[in-house]
């Protein structure tokens, strides 16, 4: 026990990580406000590492909180409640609980790793193709369900199986909301059936403790470089198919992304339109900063979906994007960000829509929309922001 490193040896590994962070971010040089920013966020993903890189263990699985509104990293969907856990790809796991009312409950499966720009430089092992829904489960009237996963169904299990890949090290899931206040979120517990399990021992849970720092350095910066991709290879003020995303397997097997990078100035405002398709599981769009840190959805009203969302009578949804409240229902506020990422995303639609985007002066909005558009007035929008802020509290994301 002796050669096990002690508080100090372990956060002294932290040490420079923030700095080196900024200066990546903003080799030019970072204000003071944009140095707390980046602290802020690399203290988030901190966090996010202790529960779903320290913690976790595939002898002991539960799947914990990834990606939310305190650690807001890699554009999350404010629709999304984000968890993982670690599997082991010769375990026999147990997955049950209880389905709730969300949209859809998915769980992806994928590679144990710590992210790093090589991702997007397509140096690392393809992705795990492979993503389960809940529904494809028998559902009890009470709503419980239980599906077993491993690499081999076990003899004489007639239940519900899904096949576990043998490559996988770990489990995402998303529940997914539209209505933040009225859906149910579902409740998902995992057991590992073949092995009772036993403590972490202090040597792995050391080890663990000292990727810390890669595990915050890799997260941001592979934001970082995702941004500077779209910014080479989609450009500004444009709203296309992903040219990346699409290949990262999980749900873009089944949805469509849209990304570009909206830079407009305070006075300015982005009009983006598109059909919305017929048939459609689900549909969104989000506004996130030049780190690919989802605006914070909480408290403003970055990202609408087909339920928040008011849609034209001509069948084509039309959105703000701007910093000023142009005073339209589907207002997406960019904050104080000059330039970052537009994101939507089309899950099991019968047709992917082509989009457009024009930039306005935020003055001259009103006379660039229908006349039947859905306005708000101030008292409106209050009310608006304050269903959002109970609905965004109401999910599980503990």
């Amino acid at each position: 026990m002796a050669g096990l490193p002690s508080w100090t040896d372990q956060v002294r590994a932290l040490e420079g990580v923030g700095e080196r962070l900024v200066e990546a971010w903003r080799p030019d040089g970072a204000s003071e406000v944009e140095a707390q920013d980046m602290t802020k966020l690399a203290l988030s993903i901190l966090a996010s590492g202790y529960m779903c890189h320290v913690y976790t263990d595939a002898h002991r699985p539960v799947f914990m909180p990834l990606w939310n509104y305190a650690c807001n990293q890699g554009g999350p969907n404010p629709d999304y409640v984000y968890l993982q856990t670690e599997v082991d790809p010769e375990g026999t796991y147990q997955i049950s609980g209880f389905r709730g009312t969300n949209r859809f409950v998915e769980v992806t499966q994928g590679l144990r790793k710590i992210m790093s720009p090589r991702t997007i430089e397509g140096t690392q092992e393809p992705p795990v193709n492979i993503t389960n829904d809940l529904d494809e489960l028998h559902i009890g009237d009470d709503g419980r369900f239980s599906v077993i996963l491993s690499g081999q169904r076990p003899a004489g299990y007639e239940g519900d199986w899904w096949p576990l890949d043998p490559r996988c090290g770990q489990l995402l899931m998303r529940k997914c909301a539209c209505d933040w206040v009225h859906e149910v979120d579902a409740r998902v517990a995992i057991n590992r059936l073949d092995d009772a399990g036993s403590d972490m021992t202090p040597e792995d849970f050391a080890h663990r403790f000292g990727e810390l720092a890669e595990w915050i350095d890799g997260t941001i910066r592979f934001d970082m470089q995702l941004v500077r991709y779209y910014r080479e290879h989609h450009g500004f003020n444009v709203l296309l198919r992903s040219k990346w995303i699409q290949s990262g397997g999980g749900l873009a097997v089944k949805q469509a992304y849209y990304d570009g990078i909206h830079r407009i100035d305070d006075d300015e405002a982005l009009i983006v339109e598109f059909p919305v398709p017929t048939e459609c599981r689900y549909w969104q769009i989000l506004v996130a900063d030049d780190r690919f840190a989802t605006v914070d959805w909480v408290n403003h009203q970055s990202s609408l979906n087909d339920v928040q969302a008011r849609v034209d009578p001509d069948g084509v949804f039309r959105a703000v994007v701007s910093r000023q409240d142009p005073g339209v229902w589907n207002w997406l506020d960019k904050a104080h960000w000059p330039w970052g990422i537009l994101q939507a995303r089309f899950y099991q639609a019968n047709d992917y829509p082509e989009t457009k985007v024009t930039k306005v002066a935020v003055a001259d909005v009103r006379s660039h929309l229908p006349a039947n558009t859905t306005f708000v007035t101030p008292d409106e929008r209050v009310e608006q922001l304050r269903s959002r802020r109970e609905g965004a509290q109401l999910r599980r994301i503990w």
